[in-house]
Order: C-alpha cells, then sequence, then structure tokens
C-alpha cells in the first residue's frame, strides 16, 4: 500500500467545501464536520477523494470518500454508534456482517455526501478477488444478483473485488477489476444492450473500455440492473474528457488537492434515467494506487 499523508481536518473542510462550489452541488458544513470529525482517523491519514458528476443541477452532488486497507475497522459501527447511520429493518442493515462472518476482508472504504451525511460503505476483499459464489450464499443479498449470475459468468465476470453497500439508495454494487483493453467497443455494446441500457455511442465506449472497475448496481425491489459504471483512472489532468460538459472542465481545472500529484477518475455511468460521467480527484494522492492493486 502506498504511504499516506498526514491531512489537516480544517484544510480538507475547506477543501471539500471549495470543491462542492465548484461542482454547483449543495454542501453543508454540519454534515460535512460531523462525519469528518467521526472518521477523522481515517480522513486525515487514509486514502481520500471527492467526487462529482454531470449530472442534471438538481440530482448533482458531492461526495467525499476514504478507503483504509491497513486498519480495517468497521465504519458501519462507527456509523451507528455516531448516529450516523441507523437501522431500518431492511435487509442491507445484516447484509453487512454476512459479508463480515463469511468474507475475508483487507479494509474497508466510507463514502459520505456533504450535504446527505453516510451513504456507502466498501468492504474491500483480499488481494485474491473472491469467486461470485461465496456472495451469492448470503442471505440478505438482493435476489437480482442471483438472477443476473449467468449473465455475469456468460462475460467473465465472476471474481468480486470489492463489494459496496449503499444506505441512502438501498442498493449493492459489485465491482469487477480487469485490464484496461480487455473488452472491445462491440463487447461492451453487447453487455450494455443486452441489459437493456442506451448505447452510449462511440466515443464513450472507447473511454469504457480503458476501464479498470466494471461494476454494476443492484436493489432488492427491482428485478433488473440498476447501473453499470466504467472506472477510468487518468493519472494527468489532461486525460479525463473535459470536453464532454463544463463541470468535469471545472473540477479537473479547479477542484483542490492535498499533494502535487493531480491524479483523477472517471467513470461513465448507465442508468435507467441518463448516461452521465462521474468524475473524481485523487486528493491524497494515493487513491489511484491502491485501485491498481486490486
Amino acid at each position: 500500500m502506498p504511504a499516506q499523508l498526514t491531512l489537516g481536518l480544517e484544510r480538507l473542510c475547506a477543501d471539500v467545501e471549495a470543491a462542492a462550489a465548484l461542482a454547483g452541488a449543495s454542501f453543508s458544513r454540519e454534515v460535512t464536520h460531523n462525519v469528518l470529525k467521526a472518521y477523522q482517523r481515517f480522513f486525515t491519514r487514509s486514502a481520500v477523494s471527492f467526487r462529482t458528476s454531470t449530472r442534471r443541477p438538481e440530482k448533482r452532488e458531492l461526495n467525499v470518500r476514504f478507503v483504509e486497507l491497513e486498519t480495517p475497522e468497521d465504519p458501519h459501527a462507527v456509523a451507528l454508534s455516531e448516529g450516523l447511520l441507523h437501522r431500518s429493518g431492511h435487509p442491507i442493515d445484516d447484509l453487512i456482517e454476512q459479508v463480515q462472518r463469511n468474507v475475508p476482508i483487507l479494509g474497508y472504504g466510507m463514502d459520505f455526501g456533504v450535504a446527505y451525511g453516510v451513504e456507502k460503505i466498501w468492504p474491500f476483499f483480499p488481494h485474491r478477488p473472491q469467486p461470485l459464489e461465496v456472495l451469492r450464499s448470503l442471505p440478505s443479498l438482493p435476489q437480482s444478483v442471483q438472477a443476473h449470475t449467468g449473465f455475469l459468468v456468460e462475460h467473465d465476470l465472476t471474481d468480486v473485488s470489492l463489494f459496496a453497500l449503499d444506505y441512502r439508495s438501498r442498493s449493492v454494487n459489485l465491482y469487477f477489476m480487469c485490464r484496461p483493453g480487455h473488452f472491445s467497443t462491440r463487447q461492451l455494446a453487447e453487455l450494455i444492450g443486452a441489459l437493456g441500457f442506451e448505447n452510449p455511442g462511440e466515443e464513450l465506449l472507447e473511454h469504457c473500455t480503458r476501464a479498470v472497475p466494471i461494476y454494476f448496481t443492484f436493489r432488492w425491489d427491482r428485478p433488473r440492473v440498476e447501473r453499470v459504471c466504467f472506472g477510468i483512472i487518468a493519472p494527468e489532468p489532461a486525460l479525463p474528457p473535459t470536453h464532454l460538459h463544463p463541470v468535469i472542465e471545472r473540477f479537473v481545472s479547479g477542484v483542490p488537492f492535498a499533494t502535487e500529484r493531480r491524479n483523477f477518475i472517471y467513470s461513465v455511468t448507465l442508468s435507467r434515467e441518463e448516461t452521465f460521467i462521474k468524475v473524481e480527484n485523487d486528493y491524497s494522492g494515493t487513491m489511484t494506487a491502491l485501485m491498481q492493486v486490486f
């Protein structure tokens, strides 16, 4: 794991607020301060990034996340004890404990919306990905995952490196790591079409071929795949597709960093309602390196 920076919490909070302004996203100092304080040890010493998107202004947000693989302290337990999450009787409440009991965990990531609060928790699996069959055995996993097992196997997506629980949208993401160029534009067009998504066009498909993670979103209350996302590492600011949307250009040119390295991650995202691009800065200078470990 790459060496981490030691970040100042006050500077981090100020940089988050500046990033939200660049994105045109709502920002709550109270929400941001409460989450950063609850997870101060991780936000000041772990891999950290900020993410926004090209969604319509009323849906656009800024999210902040950390990834910590050396100290696997459960962020879900912290969120419950600090009142940042509450049990609701939904299957997602039990799922993380089932993962912890049945799957080896290397570390965790946590994501929060700066106007909302804690949203996602990622259990990271050890460097050897976990077979899809292991996750399928978890009783609280959405039935929609079970229903798409054949599809995933057909497309050689059988080993899961990362698993996300989204407590806000009540959904889960399954992440499959691959090498850039593993899929051609034709193969990706077929995959996307088989799931019933609109073809995003040749330019975006070309970007998708460079993806390191490909991940799918599943819900408990719907039988289909809700989203598919292709995450691309951009190790210099000239690489994100700034010409595709003014938000990408503003964010890439002005978002704060805690390091001189200006690495980015951008993701082509297909949902049932729209196609959009997420763009994320490697604030600590260590997030992109972690993505290449898996």
